[in-house]
C-alpha cells in the first residue's frame, strides 16, 4: 500500500495574492490538499460529511465564474498566510480548512455555501474576520480540534440555521452591538434562544463590552455557555467586584507608600537640585508626554535652586537650526511639541542657558547608542568644570539618566556618577506612558505627585513595563518618579 503523502501546501505556497480571479496556485492547494489520488482513504479523525468524492466540487471553474466568491473562501481557509502548527503532526491547516469547505460544497450545495461565507462577511464586515475562530490555536493541533471549528461553521449551512442567525444578528445591530456573534456562540442553543428578547439582548451587549476583565470571567467559568447572558452579566458583576476587593487588598502595601511618600513635584526636584549638581528628567517619549509641560512649568523654581543650563536631548546643530526658525519640525520626533518649545523659552527668559547635549544619530545599535550616551556626559560635565557654580538640568528620555550598571551600555547619569559628579534622576509615569501598578494607583490622585523611590522599598522592586532596553527596569533605577493622574 502506498504510503500517504503529507499535504502539498506544506511544501507549495500561493505564487499570486490576487484578491480574485483566477489563481492557479491557490487551487492547486485547495484542489490536491486531500485529493483521492494523494490519500486513498482518509486518516482516522478527520473532518468529514460523507461525501461522496464524485460530489466534490471543481474550484478552479467555481472560482473562474465568482472571483468573489474565491476572495471570501480563501479569506476563510487562511490561503498559507497564517503560521500554523501541522495538524496531526504534518497537515497543513489550511489546505485542511480548504478541503473541509469542499466537502461542505458537496454537501450542502455551492449556493448555499456561498450565502453562508456572503452573510458572515456581512456580519463583520469581512468573511476573512471570521478565519482567526478556525486557525490552529497552538494548544491543541489535533484533527478533533479543528473538527469542532470546521463542524460550527457547517452548522450554519442546515436549512434554517443561518436565517435564524441572520435574524438574531440583526436585532443585536439595531440594539448597537455591531461586533458579530462569534460561531461558537451562533451555535450555542441556549444563548441563541435567549437572544430573541431584548432583555437578555442587553445583557449579552453588556457583558461584550466588559472587555479583557469579561473575556477572563467567561474563560474561567465554562458553565456561562449554559447560562443565559442575564444569568452571566449577574454572575460577572460579583465577580468583578470581588476581583476588585481582592486587588484593593494586594495594591493596599504599595498605595500606603505612595501616599506617605508623596510630595509636591515642584518643591521636591528644586529640593534635589539644591543637593546636586544635575538633575535629570526623563520622559517616556510616549504620545503627549505631560513631562513637557511640568518642566516648562518648573523652570522658575529650579532656576531659584540654582540651575544654570537647560541641557536637553538634542544635537548642537538641530537646537540651533531651531533656534533660528522656530520650526518645530527641526527638533527632534519626540519634542515636536509646544510645551517642549516652552521649556526652552522659559529656560532662556529665566536666564538658564539652553544646550545640545546629544549626538542626533539616533539609536541605530548598541555602539550608537552608548556614543550618545557618552556625548551626554561629556557634554554635561564640560559645563560642570566651566564654573563650579554651574548646574544643570537635563531633559530627555528616562533611560539616559537609569542605573544601567547591569545591562551592556553605560547611561549618561552613571557616567557622571562614575566621575563623582553629584547627580539625581527622575522619569515620570502617567496614563500615557505604557501601563503599570503606579500608573493605574497613581491615576485617580487630584494632582501630579513626586516621590523618592528610597522611601518606597516595595515599589523601588517593582518593574516598569518597556520594551527594547537591555537591563531590567525597576523604579530602583531611578532616584525618583513623579506621577501625573488621568
Amino acid at each position: 500500500m502506498t504510503k500517504a503523502k503529507p499535504s502539498e501546501s506544506e511544501h507549495i505556497k500561493p505564487l499570486e495574492t490576487a484578491e480574485g480571479g483566477n489563481n492557479e496556485a491557490r487551487v492547486f492547494l485547495a484542489q490536491s490538499a486531500f485529493s483521492a489520488g494523494d490519500l486513498p482513504q482518509k486518516r482516522k479523525g478527520e473532518f468529514s460529511l460523507g461525501v461522496d468524492k464524485d460530489k466534490l466540487p471543481n474550484l478552479g471553474a467555481m472560482f473562474e465564474k465568482d472571483p468573489q466568491f474565491e476572495k471570501r473562501f480563501f479569506g476563510l481557509t487562511g490561503d498559507g498566510t497564517v503560521v500554523e502548527p501541522p495538524l496531526g503532526g504534518m497537515v497543513a491547516p489550511d489546505a485542511y480548512r480548504s478541503n473541509a469547505l469542499k466537502e461542505m460544497i458537496g454537501k450542502f450545495g455551492q449556493a448555499r455555501v456561498q450565502e453562508t461565507l456572503t452573510a458572515l462577511e456581512q456580519m463583520r464586515g469581512k468573511t476573512e474576520r471570521y478565519a482567526p475562530e478556525l486557525q490552529v490555536n497552538g494548544a491543541d493541533t489535533t484533527f478533533e480540534g479543528q473538527n469542532r471549528k470546521l463542524n460550527n461553521l457547517a452548522a450554519l449551512m442546515k436549512p434554517g440555521k443561518l436565517e435564524e442567525v441572520q435574524g438574531i444578528d440583526k436585532a443585536l445591530k439595531a440594539d448597537g452591538y455591531s461586533k458579530g456573534l462569534s460561531l461558537e456562540q451562533m451555535n450555542n442553543p441556549a444563548l441563541m434562544k435567549a437572544l430573541k428578547t431584548p432583555a437578555e439582548r442587553q445583557a449579552f451587549i453588556e457583558l461584550e463590552r466588559g472587555g479583557p476583565s469579561a473575556g477572563r470571567f467567561i474563560n474561567e467559568n465554562p458553565q456561562t455557555k449554559d447560562n443565559s447572558p442575564s444569568q452571566n452579566l449577574e454572575a460577572y458583576k460579583k465577580w468583578q467586584a470581588a476581583q476588585t476587593e481582592k486587588q484593593k487588598k494586594a495594591d493596599k502595601p504599595l498605595l500606603d507608600e505612595l501616599k506617605g511618600a508623596a510630595e509636591d513635584p515642584a518643591k521636591h526636584f528644586s529640593d534635589a537640585l539644591r543637593k546636586n549638581r544635575v538633575l535629570m528628567l526623563g520622559e517616556q517619549h510616549s504620545e503627549s508626554p505631560r513631562m513637557q509641560k511640568f518642566t516648562a512649568d518648573s523652570i522658575k523654581e529650579l532656576r531659584q535652586a540654582g540651575a544654570t543650563h537647560l541641557a536637553l536631548e538634542v544635537s548642537p546643530d538641530a537646537l540651533a537650526r531651531y533656534d533660528k526658525s522656530k520650526n518645530l519640525n527641526d527638533l527632534p520626533e519626540a519634542f515636536r511639541t509646544r510645551d517642549f518649545a516652552a521649556m526652552i523659552e522659559q529656560a532662556k527668559a529665566s536666564g538658564m542657558k539652553v544646550v545640545g547635549v546629544d549626538t542626533g544619530t539616533g539609536d541605530k545599535d548598541g555602539q550608537s547608542n552608548q556614543e550618545r550616551d557618552n556625548t551626554m556626559a561629556a557634554g554635561i560635565k564640560g559645563i560642570l568644570d566651566k564654573d563650579r557654580n554651574n548646574k544643570v538640568v537635563f531633559y530627555g528620555g528616562h533611560m539616559h539618566g537609569a542605573d544601567t550598571t547591569q545591562g551592556a551600555n553605560r547611561s549618561a547619569a552613571d557616567i557622571l556618577r562614575g566621575k563623582g559628579v553629584p547627580v539625581i534622576t527622575a522619569m515620570e509615569q502617567s496614563p500615557n506612558t505604557p501601563l503599570d501598578k503606579v500608573a493605574q494607583l497613581g491615576k485617580e490622585a487630584a494632582r501630579p505627585f513626586a516621590f523618592s523611590v528610597r522611601k518606597t522599598p516595595l515599589i523601588a522592586e517593582t518593574e516598569v513595563p518597556r520594551l527594547g532596553n537591555d537591563v531590567n527596569e525597576k523604579y530602583k533605577n531611578w532616584d525618583s518618579v513623579i506621577v501625573f493622574p488621568k
